[in-house]
């Protein structure tokens, strides 16, 4: 594995609230020395209860649950009224609910189309949403790119972990790079090549905007193809003219035009450029690529509607226990809001989430429920739901670097995103609980519940760092994903994929994802008592689970806990 904490500064570590105790001995973990909950704390989670719960974050009312507007508030305000009916209290150090993240608000209300002009031959132009979807880092009302050099870099990865350097001695200081999604393909030579099918950070979009500015690049064109991405050109083009919330100050370094283009565009790009969009892949991805200057340059022109006032909110909660240290539940109640120009053509434009993540709210609300009836604790349980996850894993970011208590005295962090509500499986899956002791665990609490543990059935998607466990992971936190499994209860083999690829292309961050009759609670309250039994079993218990010696969480664990 790539070591992530080169790429990505480690995340502050102060206390705040709580007092500090002395670092934990590190002892053999035994996952069969799990406590079992009581059964009457396994009797609150209820199928009726979640589908409510699902209902009315769902609901028009809510508005999308975009950031930093009154949809949210009334996320928030009911997520805290069921929180303190389940007799939570507030996590935070004066004792409130509430947590504000400081944003600001970027909204692209007009783009000229993207054009190549080539040394020799026609310029082409692309359309904004059709086939491009850019956006700015900066605070300007205005960003343009103008006869802007471009600069082909493979895959945009500098990876020493994996001898891996796409840069190589190329200054790309003020161009704009373009870049593939996803990592270098694995080859017969090297089969575990950045982990094979399972994608890295590497791979991830965040990271080759970071790579990007570290380098002092003027832009970047990220091609998009649906074999690469994992999901179609429309889910990053469809709201490209709404507003996104973003980090409250433009990160250094800051990138003048990021963003999308389609394979279409790729095609054309690379075709001025005396190659072919195939040609490319396959240069690409060989070890010892080095970057093309293109004899191509780009214009594009974009308003941009910013205010530095946006504040979302993380809901944080906590059911005291005995010691200082904690264990964190996870999930995001934000959704990407309102599309105006399609409520403006009459059509529904109101992005509910019910799955994508009102599920995993009402999963943890649950989860509250239960601790309710779970006796007292050793440890404090902490639940908090997260704002701005959409729009780059943000309010994760922002608590897990200003946590309530330091995250060396944090045991684990169990995420919920997304339940399965396509109906009952025999199996679950812990994305990232192989990365540590936390599998064992989540074997266990699966086997309670008559299930296995699966390996994740769509690694090159990369669920780890596309969800708000990855901010306690880059802090050292163990964490993991609970998923659903692949394994559907009666139903054919391959009905999991079938699932999977149908959400994808329906539901996953459309309008159509709401709370419709299709939709099952069987396997969510599967889910939910499972992470139940997880969360259980390390708060009632002394249980210390570590990352695997060779994962790059591992040091920063290490250096958390001797502070």
């Amino acid at each position: 594995m790539p070591r992530l904490f080169l790429l990505v500064p480690l995340l502050t570590l102060a206390a705040c609230g709580d007092t500090d105790t002395a670092p934990a001995e590190v002892v053999a973990f035994d996952a069969s020395a799990a406590p079992d909950p009581p059964p009457a704390a396994l009797a609150a989670i209820d199928t009726v209860a979640l589908r409510a719960h699902v209902a009315a974050l769902a609901d028009d009312a809510m508005g999308g649950r975009g950031t930093g507007t009154p949809g949210e508030q009334l996320a928030v305000d009911y997520i805290v009224a069921q929180f303190r009916a389940s007799g939570l209290v507030g996590g935070m150090p004066d004792g409130s609910f509430t947590q504000n993240v400081p944003l600001r608000s970027v909204r692209v209300t007009e783009a000229t189309p993207l054009t190549f002009r080539p040394d020799v031959g026609e310029p082409a132009s692309f359309d904004f949403v059709e086939d491009a979807a850019l956006s700015t880092d900066t605070d300007a009302a205005s960003v343009s790119l103008d006869g802007a050099d471009l600069v082909f870099v493979g895959y945009g990865i500098t990876a020493e972990g994996y001898d891996w350097d796409d840069f190589g001695d190329t200054d790309v200081a003020g161009k704009v790079l373009v870049a593939f999604v996803n990592d270098p393909p694995a080859t017969a030579e090297e089969p575990t090549l950045f982990q094979a099918d399972t994608l890295t950070y590497n791979g991830r979009w965040t990271y080759k905007y970071e790579e990007a500015r570290r380098r002092g690049a003027r832009g970047v064109l990220l091609v998009h193809t649906d074999e690469m991405a994992g999901y179609p050109f429309g889910v990053v083009a469809d709201d490209a003219f709404g507003a996104h919330p973003s980090g409250a100050e433009p990160p250094d370094g800051a990138l003048a035009v990021r963003g999308w283009i389609s394979r279409r565009a790729g095609e054309a790009l690379a075709e001025m450029s005396g190659s072919s969009l195939d040609a490319w892949i396959e240069m690409a991805g060989r070890r010892g690529f080095r970057p093309v200057e293109l004899p191509v340059v780009a214009d594009v022109s974009m308003q941009v509607e910013q205010s530095a006032d946006l504040v979302g909110q993380n809901v944080v909660a906590k059911r005291p226990g005995r010691s200082a240290e904690a264990v964190v539940f996870g999930a995001h109640h934000d959704h990407l809001g309102t599309n105006d120009e399609l409520v403006a053509a009459g059509q529904d434009g109101i992005y509910n989430g019910a799955i994508d993540n009102a599920s995993g709210v009402a999963m943890m609300i649950e989860i509250a429920d239960a601790f309710a009836q779970a006796g007292d604790l050793e440890r404090t349980v902490y639940f908090v739901t997260f704002t701005a996850e959409e729009a780059g894993l943000l309010g994760s970011a922002y608590f897990a670097a200003h946590p309530p208590v330091p995250l060396g005295q944090i045991v684990a962090n169990v995420n919920v995103d997304s339940g399965n509500l396509f109906g009952e499986t025999d199996d679950i899956v812990g994305i990232g609980s192989e990365r540590s002791d936390l599998r064992g665990l989540l074997e266990t609490a699966a086997a309670a519940e008559g299930m296995t543990v699966s390996a994740d059935a769509a690694p090159n998607q990369g669920l780890f760092f596309r969800s708000d466990q990855l901010a306690f992971a880059r802090g050292g936190v163990p964490a993991v994903f609970i998923n659903t499994g692949d394994r559907y209860r009666g139903r054919e083999a391959g009905y999991g994929q079938a699932v999977r690829d149908a959400y994808r292309a329906d539901r996953y961050h459309q309008p159509g994802d709401e709370l419709t009759d299709d939709l099952s609670f069987g396997g969510i309250l599967q889910q939910t008592r499972v992470a139940f039994r997880l969360g259980y079993a390390l708060a009632a218990s002394d249980l210390r689970p570590q990352w695997r010696p060779s994962e790059a969480f591992a040091e920063t664990r290490r250096q958390s806990q001797a502070e």
